[in-house]
């Protein structure tokens, strides 16, 4: 679980970047990044550090979740 004042912080690093982020990532532009997608942008990324990001544990990123990884630096920032 994600300490809320964590997420908050991440939020705000991250700010209106990640749909940015997301238009590259989702490749089959369903509106969610899944495992996979993320693997092929970042293949240092692991499934475990995925699972930290996905909030919902649905096996997707939204945009929220989104944010949230790259401000807390399990996606790098390179986007």
């Amino acid at each position: 679980m994600i300490h809320p004042a964590r997420l908050t912080f991440a939020l705000l690093l991250a700010g209106s970047s990640a749909a940015l982020a997301q238009d590259n990532i989702d490749t089959d532009g369903d509106g969610l990044v899944s495992f996979a997608e993320v693997q092929a942008a970042y293949p240092d990324v692991t499934a475990e550090a995925f699972a930290e990001a996905d909030g919902n544990g649905d096996g997707m990123l939204d945009e929220t979740e989104l944010s949230m990884a790259y401000g807390m630096g399990i996606l790098p920032a390179n986007y």
